[in-house]
């Protein structure tokens, strides 16, 4: 039973990370409570078809693929990446019901994407391509990590926007000079803060003031891009920048998976463990919300003051990715 008074949202969501699926190799997946079978095709091809054969709803992700196809385990039937059966090795004629279902699917920014929508609408926005993530090298070596958190993905983005909860929380000094520019699904704003030098790595202090840059740009409620700028290595004194980007699976109405790509700046690299320990910093912040999000509540109709953070206009911005019938 869901904790929540509204349904899973919709818009692109992750599924897996590219270097996760080799060719060839099948993996289940969760994605707003149903199970998929996501597969890469012998050409390269990434591919995601429900989870269970339409024949008798044995499990997908126990078979193998077999060219630009994907074979059931129980009867061998195949299917290709648009669900069409292509073979029945028993059978004279392929019946014409013999399709799976499949949802819209993407590879960009070294994630494999799927989109999800209660009533199956096509997607409506894109997905950029992220400066970094597509082949070049504008980033040190990435670095990555995914966590369950046992939460609405609506909650953990809402997080983001609560300023002081940082403060008391997180014991980090508050956001100031926040400014938000909404363009329908997208969604993007930039923040100051004095960030204390311990909160990310001793490889990295602070230059000019402890003051930090963060743009987030938000593109639906399931990816955020987020380019931190303002940093000064210890070791070489040079300026420089880190993307993070935070996908956010919701796996049924109660779970959510995050899953973070973190690339620093080489300017500022030289340090081995540099990556690491700025994940480690934001995994930090997070641990400190699992508990209350464990057991958190949702205030439909909260009692706000000022110093709480745009919150409403969060909520407002997010309402266009409900379809409160699906509930």
């Amino acid at each position: 039973m869901s904790r929540f008074p509204f349904p899973i949202p919709h818009g692109w969501f992750g599924l897996c990370l590219s270097h996760e699926l080799e060719a060839g190799q099948v993996k289940k997946v969760t994605l707003a409570g149903r199970d998929f079978a996501v597969f890469r095709t012998e050409s390269g091809e990434a591919a995601i078809l429900d989870n269970y054969c339409p024949h008798l709803g044995s499990p997908l992700d126990q078979g193998c693929v077999v060219g630009e196809s994907i074979r059931c385990p129980f009867h061998h039937w195949q299917f290709n990446g648009e669900g069409e059966c292509t073979d029945i090795p028993y059978a004279n004629r392929i019946p014409t019901r013999a399709v799976a279902e499949t949802i819209p699917i993407q590879e960009i920014n070294g994630m494999v994407m799927g989109w999800y929508h209660p009533e199956g609408r096509e997607p409506y926005f894109e997905l950029p391509k992220v400066d970094g993530l597509n082949g070049d090298e504008k980033w040190n070596e990435l670095e990555f990590m995914d966590l369950e958190l046992p939460t609405c993905i609506q909650e953990i983005a809402e997080n983001d926007v609560d300023q002081a909860h940082f403060t008391y929380l997180h014991r980090m000094p508050a956001f100031s000079e926040t400014e938000t520019v909404i363009d329908g699904p997208i969604k993007n704003s930039v923040s100051h803060m004095d960030m204390p030098d311990d909160f990310l790595a001793d490889a990295v202090a602070d230059a000019h003031g402890a003051r930090h840059q963060l743009e987030r740009t938000s593109y639906g409620p399931g990816v955020t891009v987020v380019h931190g700028t303002g940093f000064q290595s210890m070791k070489n004194g040079e300026m420089g920048e880190f993307l993070l980007l935070n996908i956010a699976t919701p796996i049924d109405d109660n779970t959510t998976v995050l899953r973070w790509t973190m690339g620093v700046s080489k300017n500022i690299a030289d340090e081995d463990d540099l990556g690491p320990s700025i994940l480690y910093g934001f995994k930090t912040g997070v641990d400190d919300d699992i508990p209350i999000w464990r057991e958190k509540i949702y205030r439909a109709n909260p009692v706000l003051c000022d110093g709480d953070g745009p919150i409403n206009k969060h909520r407002k911005w997010t309402q266009q990715f409900y379809d409160m019938e699906a509930k």
